[in-house]
């Protein structure tokens, strides 16, 4: 038997295992056959146009390089063809009937020492991608002829069982011609719309020009992989606009091209609309996975972090490894490295926007707040760079005005040491705790904290800058020295009212102190070191009704009429009761306040009580 005629090979031992599991684990989605061929098909123009470069009187440079998918419904067959290298005999035993093996390997090899063509264009293995045919073929031929002088034409067949069988056959021009003859169930792939669809979610960016039926269909040229210096801003938010099929455009862009430690390009896009914040349900991660302008995986997971879900883009990488398809890769150290160079690349973008376009930044942090804030609490790498995009109102802001942590680092008073915050339901509601007396007197900034997140986050960060945050209504604030309130004599009268209030309110604070930091009111409520605040154990209490509330430290301020007159009466009279019932309501005013009265029906009985005695009715 000679090589001319027909001949009978066994697939090696990996293939036929591959071919047994293939229907079963390989893919999630058939459908990827077909962006395997085209991947394949790519790959060989690319060669035909390296062999052009290298060599000069090749024949047919004139031709255009092409892909062409066809339909034939009759014989329930798909074609895809391309006019690219082509194979000879001994490269069809060695693509085909040997997984693992690449001629692309083999021309990278050859650019590399060559440095004729510039960066390669390769995409994966030719082999491995295309036993994925057998998903939704029961039988395969492929008629191809090599692009060396004098090259022949083979024939190459399988039912993708234990063989195949390869003789001479009849091609005009170089290229590769692959037939599939479709499974009965699998007729859907017989039709135009379907296969066009599939060529636009997956190889729209596919360098070459596809046909499919006669009609060349719309691609896209890959921007992402263009110099920076020849892209318009125009031609930024033409392709956002493409790639998210919508008119609208977007807020800011990053373009970034790598090539060390990983080599990749990205161009990453922060929409002027947070779905999110419009109610709707949880974003997809927006960012697509490519190689080599092959989409590998829509939507991906493992290439940006969870938080950055609402930045829309393409990342495309030659380095990423996949596993034996490409639908799925190995979260290895490459991948690692991609992904925190993008995001540091993206947060420095993000502030140097804060920095430079405030008000395009001040939209930014509108709709995806809380997106920055939940990195905040997750990604301890980035930590510090999302502290930087934080913004807040404060003590010193006016009206929507918001500043940053450097901005309140950098006018802190002398001798501050600690970045101070309150929380509350709204900026009135803050402003009107008696806590923030003393750092209005001592010209102390405090963030004003009106988002329930916030907490969380300031809680994560412990620190900016080597400044620590602490809480205006924490117990243990060091601000005491210079805000004594009231004379000696009015704060040593006041403690036996300390100890009188202790006796009242029993169990329901930790302590009673004189205050040396109220100026105005009459009392306070403090948390103990280290506990929450009252609107964190709220949402604490949304979760979990039974989480307990944190005992509380009453200040009360000696030099207010209101302590002064207790004094008063408890001198008079320490089992009087008008000050029993004003000592009472003096706590439950701090707990209205907060929100934490438990007894409203006492808390009313007890205000009627002393609106009779005020009006002197007995």
């Amino acid at each position: 038997m000679t090589a001319e005629k027909e001949q009978t090979f066994e697939f090696q031992s990996e293939v036929k295992q591959l071919l047994d599991i293939l229907v079963y684990s390989l893919y999630k989605n058939k459908e990827v056959f077909l962006r395997e061929l085209v991947s394949n098909a790519a790959d060989a123009l690319n060669k035909m146009q390296f062999e052009f470069l290298t060599v000069p009187d090749l024949e047919g440079r004139d031709q255009e390089l092409k892909i062409t998918i066809a339909v034939d419904k009759k014989h329930g067959k798909l074609v895809i063809e391309d006019n690219g290298v082509g194979m000879t005999r001994e490269e069809l035993v060695q693509n085909i009937g040997t997984i693992a093996h690449s001629g692309t390997l083999d021309y990278l090899k050859r650019l590399q020492e060559s440095q004729a063509a510039g960066p390669a264009d390769l995409i994966g293995k030719f082999g491995v991608g295309f036993y994925s045919s057998f998903m939704v073929a029961k039988e395969i031929h492929i008629t191809t002829r090599s692009w060396q002088k004098d090259g022949k034409a083979w024939l190459w067949k399988s039912t993708g069982e234990s063989n195949y069988t390869i003789e001479a056959s009849e091609k005009e021009g170089r290229g590769t011609r692959i037939e599939l003859l479709l499974k009965k169930d699998e007729k859907e792939f017989l039709e135009t719309f379907r296969l066009k669809n599939i060529i636009l979610k997956h190889s729209k960016f596919v360098a070459f020009p596809i046909y499919m039926d006669g009609e060349k269909i719309e691609r896209r040229d890959a921007v992402w992989t263009q110099p920076r210096s020849k892209l318009a801003e125009k031609d930024y938010g033409d392709f956002y606009k493409f790639l998210e099929n919508t008119q609208e455009e977007p807020e800011t862009w990053l373009h970034l091209s790598s090539d060390a430690p990983v080599q990749f390009h990205a161009l990453l896009y922060v929409p002027k609309t947070s779905f999110e914040l419009l109610g709707l349900m949880k974003t997809e991660p927006g960012v697509d996975l490519y190689s080599r302008k092959v989409l590998i995986q829509k939507g991906s997971k493992e290439i940006m972090p969870e938080y950055l879900r609402f930045v829309k883009g393409i990342i495309d990488s030659e380095e990423i490894p996949l596993n034996i398809s490409r639908e799925t890769f190995q979260n290895n150290v490459r991948i690692d490295k991609i992904r925190k160079h993008v995001v540091k690349k993206l947060l420095e973008h993000l502030e140097n926007v804060k920095n430079k376009e405030r008000d395009k930044y001040l939209a930014i942090w509108k709709n995806f707040s809380k997106n920055l804030k939940e990195g905040a609490v997750n990604d301890f790498d980035n930590r510090e760079k999302l502290a930087a995009l934080l913004l807040f109102s404060s003590s010193r802001t006016q009206g929507d005005a918001l500043i940053d942590l450097k901005e309140y680092v950098g006018r802190m008073t002398a001798g501050q040491s600690e970045i101070y915050f309150l929380g509350g339901a709204d900026r009135q509601a803050i402003e009107k705790n008696p806590a923030l007396e003393i750092f209005r007197k001592k010209d102390h900034e405090v963030l004003y904290l009106t988002d329930p997140l916030d907490e969380f986050v300031l809680d994560h960060l412990h620190e900016f800058e080597k400044k620590p945050f602490k809480m205006a209504e924490s117990a243990d604030i060091a601000l005491e020295e210079k805000a004594a309130a009231g004379d000696e004599a009015a704060v040593k009268d006041a403690e036996n009212l300390i100890t009188y209030l202790k006796t009242v309110y029993g169990e329901q604070v930790q302590d009673v102190k004189i205050s040396k930091r109220l100026v105005d009111s009459p009392c306070l409520l403090l948390n103990p070191a280290d506990a929450p605040s009252v609107q964190m154990e709220k949402i604490m209490r949304m979760v979990n009704k039974d989480f307990p509330l944190s005992k509380r430290v009453f200040e009360i301020n000696p030099a207010h009429p209101l302590i002064r007159k207790m004094v008063s009466l408890h001198q008079a009279d320490p089992a009087s009761p008008l000050l029993r019932t004003l000592a009472l309501q003096l706590l439950d005013n701090m707990k209205l306040r907060e929100g934490l009265v438990s007894d409203t029906e006492a808390t009313i009985a007890r205000i009627q009580q002393i609106m009779l005695e005020a009006g002197g009715v007995n």
